[in-house]
């Protein structure tokens, strides 16, 4: 998600001279069309024609002396500038975020969306075969597929305020992580960059509510650009993959240790390298994800070693890379990133926020922006 020209842009201090033999190369377009695509130059030049510049874009978003919120929006919030194109009704963009569909064709949006997403989260399948190697079953073939309309989320990365879940560094007393306030509450623009930036869906190398002093993460943009998909289980950017061998790697960022989850440049198996690698998404995406929710990014053995946190203490993978399109044990492959429509009742499903008691009563039906319900995304990989 060749060997990593442009994946980081200085991941750690201690690595910088690394990170520029490594990762930084020649810069790629930036991302998408539409307003989001300024032409601004950051050099020095004489007589920069303005009409070049994207003059014309500047009021789509922007009033000098009539704005209605913050940075001179032209609407009342952020969310709702951002819906005037990318929501219901908006005609600006096919991304329709606010109901996770394609505008155009009615694809379903492979984030889910804040509102409503498509996610067929009820009827998700897998094949069965004996694994000779492990002398034991195995799953493969799995299939979460698309609903025929949106349905409404049942957790969404949007609003606030409330947790960022994990946030901070390993602690030893109970600490769930930040709560945000009415000023620091997640927005679109918390994640992406409303210019432009020529990375990966204009995502910001360092989240808003990332800690002072994160590393940043940088995934570079793609030729290939597909936004839906018809199954939820393919977490990988597999057209771009297939079509763009500059969005190939053999490293990705995975953590230092299973006490220590700051990332640190890997590489991964022989196996994998030799079948060309993983997208640049899939090798980068759970370290950006976790530039906000720090103590969650875990290497394998985490499920029976403490990391020592009083809270987020035995820990699921989360930086693994099969190379595989799905499969993966990575942040991305159990949730999408704005909302899931998944349901999680209170006959099972129903989990306690991190830090808080065991007592029914705290429990809580969130979907965690899970894929399947009924928390049956862990059975989509194991068999128990």
């Amino acid at each position: 998600m060749s060997t990593m020209k442009r994946v980081l842009g200085g991941v750690l201090a201690t690595l910088v001279g690394v990170s520029t033999a490594l990762l930084i190369g020649a810069p790629s377009a930036y991302a998408d069309a539409g307003p989001h695509r300024s032409r601004a130059i950051d050099e020095v030049t004489t007589g920069t024609q303005i009409n070049t510049l994207g003059d014309t874009r500047c009021a789509s978003c922007h009033r000098a002396h009539t704005a209605k919120s913050p940075y001179l929006l032209a609407a009342s919030n952020q969310t709702d500038l951002c819906f005037t194109c990318h929501g219901d009704g908006g005609a600006g963009a096919a991304t329709n975020v606010q109901s996770g569909v394609n505008n155009r064709d009615g694809g379903a949006l492979r984030g889910g969306g804040f509102d409503a997403a498509m996610i067929d989260a009820d009827n998700a399948t897998k094949d069965m075969y004996y694994n000779a190697a492990r002398n034991s079953y195995s799953a493969t073939n799995q299939v979460i597929p698309t609903l025929a309309a949106p349905a409404a989320v049942t957790s969404s990365h949007l609003g606030g305020p409330n947790v960022v879940w994990g946030n901070g560094p390993i602690s030893a007393t109970v600490d769930p992580g930040t709560v945000t306030s009415a000023s620091t509450k997640l927005e679109c623009g918390s994640c992406h960059d409303p210019h432009g930036n020529g990375n990966y869906r204009i995502l910001k190398p360092v989240p808003n509510n990332a800690p002072s002093g994160t590393n940043p993460v940088t995934i570079p943009d793609t030729t290939v650009k597909v936004y839906t998909t018809d199954n939820y289980w393919v977490a990988a950017d597999e057209p771009a993959f297939d079509a763009d061998t500059e969005f190939r790697t053999t490293q990705y960022l995975g953590a230092t240790s299973i006490q220590d989850p700051t990332p640190v440049v890997k590489t991964v198996s022989a196996s994998v390298a030799a079948n060309g690698g993983v997208d640049m998404y899939l090798a980068n995406v759970a370290a950006w994800c976790t530039t906000c929710h720090t103590r969650y990014l875990a290497p394998s053995g985490s499920w029976r070693t403490s990391s020592g946190d009083a809270v987020f203490t035995y820990r699921h993978t989360g930086e693994n890379i099969s190379g595989e399109v799905a499969n993966n044990r990575n942040c991305i492959q159990c949730h999408v990133a704005h909302g899931s429509n998944a349901e999680m009742s209170a006959r099972g499903s129903a989990v306690e926020w991190p830090g808080e008691a065991l007592a029914p009563e705290t429990r809580s039906t969130d979907s965690r922006l899970l894929r399947v319900s009924e928390r049956g995304v862990c059975l989509m990989c194991h068999n128990v």
